[in-house]
């Protein structure tokens, strides 16, 4: 495994791998708080019945949904779609490495990637707030839960795209799938809560710590036992995939 993860690694350098998440956290920031420096919002930055941490938030939920299962499916399907260039599943298993244990590694290399963007956006949106004069005590709570609950959904739905990856020579296929669940994750912040639970993709919207209620933002949070099962079922089927794929001949296609 320490190997396998060492290859993947030096795989994510040549395929800028960073990058692509250093853009995206660059992305989020700049759009989700493209209104601090609004005249409207800055009235509002020392009142707290104005609510602007909340609002921030709840413009960094939005943007997130539209733009971390294009990014989960991005990068799962560079990190993969190296393996299906030149027989690399074949060379792979003739120096021991199995295709499962590959999408183990795989998943361990862009898991830390993903903790970064997860991260960086939530400290750099809180940054850019202090910075445009917020002065309203922040709720940190709020925004650390929502953090760890973006990087768990991150976590899920990565399992899910490297073995779709991994099956599906055509890497077109994956990244619309990531489209067509940005669209469903977005649909699912306007529509009935249970509606983010149809879909895996609906999580971006089921785990918003704030949701409007009239003219008020109020605390929200996904149903603790629903989300607990969303976790487990998906490790256990992507490491049940992987298991399946290091059981077969030759690559996983």
């Amino acid at each position: 495994m320490r190997m396998a993860v060492g290859l993947e690694v030096h795989k994510t350098r040549r395929l800028r791998v960073w990058v692509l998440c250093l853009v995206m956290v660059v992305a989020v920031v700049a759009l989700s708080g493209m209104n601090l420096f609004s005249e409207s919002a800055r009235e509002g930055f020392a009142d707290p019945a104005a609510q602007p941490w909340e609002a921030l938030l709840l413009g960094q939920v939005m943007i997130a949904a539209m733009t971390s299962p294009v990014l989960v499916a991005v990068l799962a399907g560079r990190q993969v779609d190296i393996e299906h260039q030149g027989q690399g599943w074949f060379m792979a298993r003739v120096a021991g490495l199995g295709p499962g244990l590959l999408c183990r590694a795989k998943a361990v290399v862009l898991g830390v990637a993903l903790t970064f963007t997860a991260v960086a956006q939530c400290v750099l949106l809180i940054a850019a707030g202090m910075v445009a004069g917020i002065e309203v005590t922040l709720p940190i709570t709020l925004w650390a839960r929502y953090g760890l609950c973006l990087l768990l959904v991150d976590l899920a739905l990565l399992g899910l795209h490297l073995w779709l990856a991994a099956r599906v020579d055509n890497q077109l296929v994956g990244l619309g799938v990531g489209l067509l669940g940005a669209f469903y994750a977005v649909y699912a912040l306007l529509m009935p809560t249970w509606v983010a639970y149809v879909l895996p993709w609906g999580y971006y919207a089921a785990i918003s710590p704030v949701a409007v209620e009239g003219d008020r933002f109020v605390e929200s949070a996904p149903v603790p036992w629903a989300f607990a099962l969303f976790l487990c079922a998906s490790a256990a089927l992507f490491l049940g995939a992987c298991r399946r794929l290091d059981r077969a001949e030759g690559g996983p296609a």
